[in-house]
């Protein structure tokens, strides 16, 4: 089990930064749950089971940690983005991927939690409805439904900022 909650951790990582937008507060909530997967007897001992549990515990975690910032008012938004170009690609081009990436990340971070784990969950880690159904402990139809909705709301955002560039640079 322990090769595979590790692998299943790192994946976890990713769902908790992309839900707290803070590295470190995502390392955090994703050790607490680790931990917690294995001292709970009633942990899953392996495959599809354990990832979905893993990823119930990090939302609930990363719930009770945004919560824990809004109480203390501290609420980090800041993005981490790496520096990093691939082979080959100019400068112009590593910076439009990024900015587009900050865009996208930032439009993401200002829907609704529930939203932007919808999002986070089938689009960037590619769980199935069921799966995600399982994880947020919702119908199937239900995640469908408001999938859609997260995606119009997204689309929106992303609309209404290009048309808010689009302004400024007339």
């Amino acid at each position: 089990m322990s090769q595979e909650l590790i692998d299943y951790s790192r994946k976890a990582l990713i769902f908790a930064v992309q839900l707290l937008g803070s590295q470190s507060d995502a390392e955090d909530v994703v050790q607490a749950s680790v931990e917690k997967a294995l001292a709970h007897p009633k942990a899953p001992k392996g495959g599809i089971d354990l990832q979905k549990w893993l990823y119930r515990v990090v939302r609930n975690a990363a719930i009770d940690r945004i919560r824990q910032l809004s109480r203390e008012d501290e609420l980090d938004t800041e993005q981490q983005s790496s520096p990093e170009q691939s082979s080959g690609q100019s400068p112009e081009r590593h910076l439009e991927q990024l900015q587009v990436k900050t865009r996208l990340m930032t439009a993401l971070n200002t829907l609704p939690l529930m939203q932007r784990e919808l999002i986070v969950l089938r689009d960037y880690h590619g769980n199935s409805y069921e799966d995600i159904a399982e994880i947020l402990a919702i119908p199937a139809g239900t995640v469908m439904s408001r999938l859609h909705r997260a995606r119009m709301a997204l689309r929106e955002l992303l609309k209404n900022e290009l048309n808010e560039v689009n302004h400024e640079s007339v």
